[in-house]
């Protein structure tokens, strides 16, 4: 791929999602702020929820993020088992995002194991996990049980399907992946077009070019309330 191929895909990325690259001291700042303000996250467990396809740099990205801040992440599916994941990317051929086969993941914990008293707090990364999450009783138990406490509580372009599920949203800010704004809008919640929104302890953002925002966001909420 040449330079030029590079630039413009980057530049097709950014448009189609309604989003620019902001400058790295930026994201330096936020994530130094984050750092500054709550307690320590060292040994706290924090639920990584998934289910098949889920995209796979979102998950990753949020796993990692979690061992560097001292937390231990846990990724739950309906099942225990080799997860296969997926890469939501954009083609300038097509209307909207493509789909390849991403990395796989090893998921630690069934959903009907889950206690999520255990646990600080939940991340839902995007992809079509949320979809196959989103009928299953028991993740949207999970996902209730923090959002009825107030607990910490991050999902990320489809993830917020599973929050509209699992508990009504009327009247709260959520931002997801633009495509699905008008079921975000029809469920009574207020869709504001931005790379990280905070209601309360629900952390949202839009998809993975977001992740830098999104991240420090959540750790400072998870901070918060350890």
């Amino acid at each position: 791929m040449s330079d030029e191929s590079r630039v413009s895909r980057r530049r097709l990325v950014g448009a189609s999602l309604g989003w620019a690259a902001a400058a790295a001291g930026g994201v330096g700042a936020a994530q130094a702020a984050a750092r500054s303000k709550g307690g320590s996250l060292q040994g706290k467990k924090v639920l990584v929820a998934i289910g098949d396809f889920s995209e796979g740099m979102e998950t990753y990205y949020m796993v990692y993020r979690l061992i560097e801040e001292g937390a231990t992440p846990v990724v739950a599916a309906p099942k225990v088992k080799l997860l296969q994941m997926v890469v939501h990317d954009f083609d300038p051929n097509y209307s909207n995002y493509i789909e390849t086969r991403g990395y796989l993941i090893k998921t630690e914990i069934a959903y009907k194991d889950v206690k999520p008293a255990d646990y600080a707090g939940l991340l839902i990364p995007g992809g079509r996990g949320p979809e196959e999450m989103r009928q299953n009783k028991d993740a949207l138990a999970v996902a209730g049980y923090f959002l009825d406490k107030n607990l910490p509580l991050g999902a990320m372009c489809h993830g917020p399907q599973v929050v509209w599920a699992a508990r009504p949203i009327k009247g709260r800010k959520i931002t997801a992946y633009a495509g699905i704004r008008p079921d975000v809008e029809l469920a009574g919640g207020i869709y504001v077009d931005a790379p990280v929104v905070v209601d309360g302890a629900l952390v949202t953002s839009r998809g993975w070019p977001d992740l830098p925002y999104f991240m420090p966001k959540f750790l400072q909420v998870l901070r918060a309330h350890v």
